[in-house]
């Protein structure tokens, strides 16, 4: 299947591992955008992906650290089995950190610009296109999606 036109023109970042992320916060970028989480250094494309998020009302470089947390240390102070560890993907943003280690867990992403309400409908898009093994299908449903030949405004992308 051919990438559609609007994803072509997403400049994903270099993936870096959670390890490093854990290390220097500051190399995560003080923008909107959205993130995709790999295991590996995998190419941001369908069948790679693990879980995709974004950050809309909140940069990057503040959405993505509730991912980056001491997961053993949170797993101690909540207890075994306890549902602390907030939504859904961030569980098995953990779990696969748990099993690969923060070296084996890649993150990169994609600034853009736009709207809060255009942020939501790149993410569900990207959900939709990339087919990640841990987002729920919620976002499909309760956001439009961008369509198969439709472009994002240039401008709006770093």
């Amino acid at each position: 299947m051919e990438a559609p036109p609007w994803f072509t023109q997403l400049r994903w970042s270099t993936p870096i591992h959670v390890a490093a992320l854990n290390c220097d916060r500051s190399l995560l970028p003080d923008f909107t955008g959205c993130y995709a989480f790999t295991i590996g250094v995998q190419t941001v494309a369908p069948g790679h992906v693990l879980y995709i998020g974004e950050a809309a009302g909140q940069t990057l470089r503040q959405r993505i650290p509730s991912y980056l947390v001491n997961f053993r240390a949170d797993r101690l102070v909540a207890g075994p089995g306890s549902r602390r560890r907030g939504h859904k993907g961030k569980g098995f943003i953990l779990e696969a950190r748990e099993q690969f280690g923060d070296q084996g867990i890649y993150v990169s992403w994609v600034e853009y610009g736009a709207s809060e309400a255009d942020i939501h409908i790149l993410e569900a898009s990207l959900i939709h296109y990339l087919n990640p093994a841990a987002n729920d299908r919620i976002e499909e449903y309760r956001h439009a999606l961008l369509g198969d030949d439709e472009r994002l405004n240039r401008h709006l992308i770093r």
